[in-house]
């Protein structure tokens, strides 16, 4: 950084009040020592993070500080600018108006790369700035997903030719092609979902990674219709439908893995909108110490599940990882000497170990019905996809109450909660008491990238937010500065938060009074429960996650 660049940052810093002149001068001491410059300092001094250094090297250099997470950048913009390019400068075409191209880079100075556009696009350039973790992410994205769309100049030349029932016939091989290679790309991408939207103007499409929404380049709206018929055909649904909603499934197989994917078209304003789930036989490879428990808790977990009777729940909103939980309990549990059933909707992991039950409405197999012919099969475990319904909880507390261990979820915000639940579904107070044994809670919240990880100074609203004292935290939280590994999100994976809730005699009374969950609650709390923030607030303290991802997933105290 040339010395006038660190007169003015050391202006800045002072005009904002974020440093006096003593700590100044002890940081140009440390800038003299390691010969570095002064926003290595303040970054390394976790005094400011990228964010705001950024947004104040913008202030220096008169450029705009654009934090790319609040535009929809158009991801198409990358055919006009080489990979290898866009990575050597980090920067990326934001945006091109008018013949103006809007581009958003790492360093405004960088004249090289700005002339090399202005020469390859035959444009002018209005430059932005944003950190380099971001612009790494857009660029992943963007030039991530070119394998599939490659694909698209070949069926847009014969999309004419392409008929909607031939889909799956000769004519209809480059959708073929198209429709694998993305989801192949996704499924690289370790994706759940993939959404296939139809504009106005244009098709976007998204993928879920760990949670997240994730935008990647997308084909031109022209191929919209021929991709549906495509996604149909695999589904075995009828192509000819395109004003109802519509559901199916069907197998995946690329070189590198199987999925099998659950399809669900829904009509929209403009068009039939797409949503694919890819599930993956990942059972086996799961198990409990791989959930994120502590120790204590994960004994107390396998006892519960060791028991021969009783009624355990997992709690938690859809895509918390309640059935994994599951799967992963029944793993512990399974053997030749028991008879393990499950009864799903629908049926995500298969597995050898556990005789599987899929719900069929069309065939009057619902839960309900189903586990009462499940109890007939002489069961010593069952579990029950989620209790969704008044017939369904009283079934299973009856499963509970005669000799058979019945496992379940329920959509609830937290363990205790889950007591309220049964309630409103019509349960007695001393079917609930007598049953239930556990509540397991649990949500998911992205892990930090190991190949980028880096200490960070969280806000302190965000860190008073879980309880934390900023001046006394007795821990250095960590942070993914964003690589090409996890796009530039800076998290890789994702990790479980727990609470788990038992039911002691004293609580089980407190149920049969119809006490409030709220003061159910405060007991547990009283003796000393660890709720889910508390265990986000330990995996922040084991460099596992971040304060911000914890407060996204858990709430605040």
């Amino acid at each position: 950084m040339p010395l006038s660049t660190t007169d003015e940052l050391r202006d800045q810093l002072l005009a904002a009040g974020i440093l006096s002149s003593a700590q100044m001068e002890a940081l140009e001491s440390e800038v003299r020592n390691e010969s570095t410059d002064l926003e290595a300092i303040v970054r390394k001094w976790h005094i400011l993070g990228d964010v705001q250094l950024c947004a104040m090297r913008g202030l220096r250099a008169g450029v705009p500080y654009c934090s790319i997470p609040d535009f929809i950048p158009c991801l198409q913009n990358a055919e006009l600018l080489s990979e290898e390019l866009a990575r050597r400068h980090t920067m990326f075409p934001l945006f091109c108006v008018d013949d103006v191209i809007t581009l958003v880079m790492e360093d405004p100075n960088d004249l090289s790369g700005i002339d090399q556009v202005r020469r390859l696009t035959k444009r002018e350039v209005d430059v932005c700035l944003s950190s380099h973790g971001e612009i790494l992410g857009l660029i992943e994205r963007a030039y991530g997903a070119r394998s599939y769309l490659q694909q698209s100049s070949s069926v847009l030349e014969s999309l004419e030719s392409i008929q909607l029932e031939g889909a799956d016939g000769e004519d209809g091989r480059p959708v073929i092609r198209l429709v694998d290679e993305l989801i192949n790309e996704a499924a690289r991408q370790r994706a759940s979902d993939i959404h296939v939207e139809p504009g106005e103007r244009e098709l976007r499409v998204r993928i879920r990674v760990d949670g997240m929404l994730r935008e990647v380049a997308a084909p031109p709206l022209g191929l919209h219709k021929a991709i549906v018929s495509r996604i149909k055909v695999l589904a075995r649904r009828d192509i000819s439908k395109t004003r109802s909603p519509q559901d199916g499934a069907f197998h995946h197989r690329s070189a590198e893995t199987e999925v099998v994917i659950r399809v669900s078209v829904l009509p929209s304003v403009f068009g039939e909108a797409v949503v694919l789930r890819l599930l993956r036989n990942e059972s086996e490879s799961i198990s409990l110490p791989e959930l994120g428990m502590g120790p204590a808790m994960l004994e107390r977990f396998r006892a519960v599940v060791a028991s021969s009777y009783g009624m355990m729940l997992a709690s938690g909103p859809t895509g918390s990882g309640k059935s994994t939980t599951l799967y992963a309990a029944m793993k512990t549990i399974a053997s030749p000497q028991k008879n393990i059933v499950a009864i799903e909707d629908p049926v995500e992991y298969r597995t050898s170990l556990i005789r599987q039950v899929q719900v069929n409405p069309e065939a009057k197999l619902t839960f309900s019905s189903g586990l009462r012919s499940v109890l007939r099969q002489d069961p010593d475990v069952i579990m029950v996809g989620e209790i969704r319904d008044s017939e369904t909880a009283q079934i299973s507390i009856q499963a509970a109450l005669t000799g058979h261990l019945v496992l379940s979820t329920v959509h609830t915000n937290d363990s205790i909660g889950a007591i309220a639940r049964l309630r409103d579904l019509g349960l007695a107070e001393y079917l609930i008491s007598a049953s239930l044994v556990a509540v397991l809670a649990q949500r998911l919240c992205r892990r930090i990238c190991p190949d980028c990880q880096e200490p960070e100074t969280p806000p302190p609203y965000l860190l008073r937010a879980l309880g934390l004292d900023p001046e006394n935290l007795g821990f250095q939280p960590m942070r993914g500065k964003g690589c090409r590994r996890c796009v530039g999100t800076g998290y890789v994976g994702r990790i479980g938060l727990f609470e788990f809730f038992e039911l002691t005699e004293e609580y089980g009374e407190m149920i049969v009074r119809c006490e409030p969950s709220e003061a159910i609650r405060a007991k547990a709390r009283n003796a000393g429960m660890r709720f889910l923030i508390d265990d986000g607030v330990d995996k922040v303290a084991q460099g596992m996650t971040t304060v911000e991802e914890v407060t996204r997933v858990a709430g605040r105290r």
